[in-house]
């Protein structure tokens, strides 16, 4: 799966995408804002992992709902900001609560993956940290 990592701290995101990419997934350089985000919309990743506490005012929920207006890019959620998440699910497909571990974090990335799939939410077990939303209304990758 091809994975937009968007995280302003640096330390979380480089780790998010180093467990990722050694999982086998291809990982887009880090957007550490909103505006780099965008800029790298154009790769069209499969997925976005957007933290939604960007700069201190929850820009992460609107960037969720520009990538897919622009570019058809479903969004998940990680952020610590749970009230947030769930107030604004018509904008990402779920929540991965911080912190989270290894697993969490590739075990949400593989319910994402079956759910943008076609499938249904996976059975359990899925990690206790993920919320799924479910599709977006309108949800066209093609």
């Amino acid at each position: 799966m091809r994975i937009m990592v968007v995280e302003d701290e640096a330390v979380i995101a480089l780790t998010a995408v180093a467990m990722l990419e050694n999982a086998g997934h291809e990982v887009l350089t880090p957007a550490y804002s909103a505006e780099e985000a965008l800029a790298l919309g154009g790769a069209r990743p499969d997925l976005a992992l957007v933290d939604i506490n960007l700069a201190g005012h929850d820009e992460g929920i609107a960037l969720a709902r520009e990538l897919r207006k622009r570019f058809a890019i479903p969004s998940l959620f990680v952020s610590g900001q749970v009230e947030a998440g769930r107030a604004n699910r018509d904008a990402a497909i779920g929540l991965l609560r911080k912190p989270y571990d290894t697993g969490s974090l590739l075990a949400s990335v593989n319910a994402a993956e079956e759910l943008l799939g076609g499938g249904n939410p996976p059975p359990p077990p899925v990690p206790n940290a993920l919320e799924l939303f479910g599709l977006p209304s309108g949800h066209d990758r093609n």
